[in-house]
């Protein structure tokens, strides 16, 4: 996922899990919204044993870590849970967040739907992969749902380049530059 900012504040992942602690302080750090207060109460330790007992969730639910980097570190359904238990309003901020980052990710095309370029292509296009991955080892294996994800990306960014767009006052200061200097940019 996408980084996860709420209120201007960003809030750090770590293995999948999202720290409790900056979604304290993105809901104004106050003392009775601390994540031991949430964690404690029944209704999240039961919804901690749904998410632990749900057969299409098998990832860690929370993690408490100590030191520099350490926190409470939580699912995405127990930052929902927390946000709600914070306030309506703080709910929505999050569920408007999570939906943004979710919506800048760029959209996988199951393999089925990618264009399969000729094999002369695809030996090229697996050679220019691995030399840009500066692998060192001659014989690479590379799932091919990875190249095709790969590629797609690659596809997704150069249309967003396609789409960028010079102002026209920078068009006109470049004109206006080279005719005042008598130089082109090859000569600069």
């Amino acid at each position: 996922m996408a980084n996860l900012t709420i209120l201007s504040k960003d809030i750090r992942q770590k293995d999948g899990l999202y720290s409790l602690n900056d979604l304290h302080k993105a809901s104004g750090s106050d003392k009775r919204h601390q994540p031991a207060n949430f964690l404690r109460l029944e209704t999240t330790q039961e919804l901690i044993g749904e998410i632990d007992n749900s057969s299409d969730l098998r990832s860690l639910t929370f993690e408490k870590t100590q030191g520099r980097n350490g926190g409470t570190w939580v699912c995405k359904e127990l930052v929902y849970a927390y946000a709600m238990w914070i306030s309506p309003s703080f709910h929505l901020k999050v569920i408007r967040a999570f939906d943004s980052a979710q919506s800048s990710l760029p959209k996988q095309l199951p393999i089925e739907h990618a264009s399969i370029p000729d094999e002369s292509l695809k030996f090229q296009l697996i050679n220019n992969i691995a030399q840009s991955m500066r692998f060192q080892q001659d014989t690479v294996v590379v799932p091919a749902i990875e190249l095709v994800n790969m590629i797609q990306a690659v596809r997704m960014y150069q249309m967003q380049i396609a789409q960028l767009k010079t102002p026209d006052w920078v068009n006109e200061t470049i004109e206006t530059l080279k005719q005042s200097t008598g130089r082109t940019f090859a000569d600069m």
